[in-house]
């Protein structure tokens, strides 16, 4: 599993302690102080099947050639975060094998919340429609949709 926009990594834990055998995360940031947090919360709790490790490049994304293949690639609040999105998303999506599983999480433009308009105003999210069409644009098929009443919604997609 990768969990490509970790931030301070607390997906990526919940999947790492999930009582799974075999499974094996990886994490991946373009803020160190981010991953300084997750790598000292990674020695703390012993954990040995989470990687986590620096993205260095906003527009150019590189998955690393030491990585084995992946079957799920988990982007919480992570596309948006990106200075092209619309090249980046193609790039990952290109570097990983056919069948593997896309899950995504995204602000709502169209919702508000106090914090959340301070933190990530609304022209720095992705409109529902629009993150659809990256989506497509990216080589993925969409399996599944949600959003409601919170802030943000979900998609679910596969690389064909």
């Amino acid at each position: 599993m990768l969990d490509f926009g970790c931030g301070h990594g607390y997906v990526a834990m919940l999947l790492a302690l999930q009582p799974l055998n075999g499974i094996r995360v990886y994490a991946c940031d373009t803020d160190e102080e981010c991953l300084d947090v997750l790598w000292g919360r990674i020695a703390q709790r012993g954990v040995k099947n989470l990687t986590a490790f620096h993205m260095p490049n906003y527009s150019q994304i590189y998955i690393p050639g030491w990585l084995p293949p992946i079957d799920y690639v988990f982007c919480s609040f992570s596309m948006s975060s990106l200075e092209h999105p619309d090249i980046g998303l193609p790039q990952i999506v290109k570097q990983t094998p056919s069948g593997t599983q896309f899950h995504f999480i995204e602000w709502d433009p169209e919702k508000s919340h106090t914090a959340l308009d301070v933190f990530v105003p609304a022209a720095r999210r992705i409109a529902i429609g629009d993150f659809k069409q990256l989506l497509l644009y990216s080589g993925l098929s969409i399996q599944h949709e949600e959003s409601g009443k919170q802030p943000f919604y979900t998609m679910r997609a596969i690389k064909g």
